[in-house]
């Protein structure tokens, strides 16, 4: 029990129904993946249920099954690739296996990844060529009409290349299922001067609070 001198002074609330409180709990706690990482968690879950029937295994996560599903894996893709299969795999199979987590992060599991990045090796890192100032002038010689689509592709190309920001959060994936609205730029947003443009990116990657973040690119 807690003493206090004084009487505090809360606020009045209003009691929420039943159905209310169960509607802003399922809201609330659908908001805490985004859709391109449910829809990424969703293909890892898929290839570990299709390892299990493949095998004929039983679908409980145990240290065995894990460590035998990432000797599999990590002979059809990087061993680094499995790791992050993984984090889907938990996400998905916690709310039916409460000791998933715990199995993912046992002795065993994480020995079986140290080892099968040993065997298999650093593959190295494969990227695309990053552009330069010249490539822009070939953007603007061979994008010449007033076609919408080839005006805005060179806005993209031009914005991205001077605000040092990712494809993902100039367009919208070719998948629907990875359509986020709170990560879409808003044409109310931009700001045009003599000098500079600017807008404000709503919502990326690292941005986990909604704080929005403001781009402006200077001429």
């Amino acid at each position: 029990m807690f003493l206090t001198t004084e009487k505090p002074r809360q606020p009045q609330w209003v009691a929420w129904s039943w159905e209310r409180l169960f509607h802003e709990h399922a809201i609330a706690l659908g908001q805490a993946l985004d859709n391109s990482t449910l829809t990424t968690y969703g293909s890892h879950l898929q290839s570990y249920l299709t390892f299990c029937k493949l095998h004929d295994f039983p679908l409980e996560p145990t240290p065995d099954m894990l460590s035998f599903y990432v000797v599999f894996m990590a002979h059809h893709i990087k061993p680094n690739s499995v790791s992050q299969y993984l984090s889907g795999i938990v996400s998905s199979l916690e709310p039916h296996f409460p000791n998933v987590r715990e199995v993912r992060n046992g002795l065993l599991v994480t020995r079986m990844l140290t080892g099968m990045r040993k065997l298999r090796g650093f593959t190295g890192i494969t990227r695309k060529r990053a552009l330069t100032e010249d490539d822009l002038l070939v953007v603007l010689t061979k994008f010449t009409s007033h076609n919408l689509d080839d005006l805005l592709m060179v806005a993209i190309i031009f914005t991205g290349f001077h605000a040092l920001m990712r494809l993902g959060e100039m367009m919208e994936s070719d998948n629907d299922a990875k359509w986020s609205f709170l990560k879409t730029i808003l044409h109310h947003t931009v700001v045009l001067s003599l000098a500079s443009f600017s807008f404000i990116l709503p919502k990326h990657k690292a941005d986990w609070l909604f704080e929005e973040n403001t781009v402006m690119v200077e001429a």
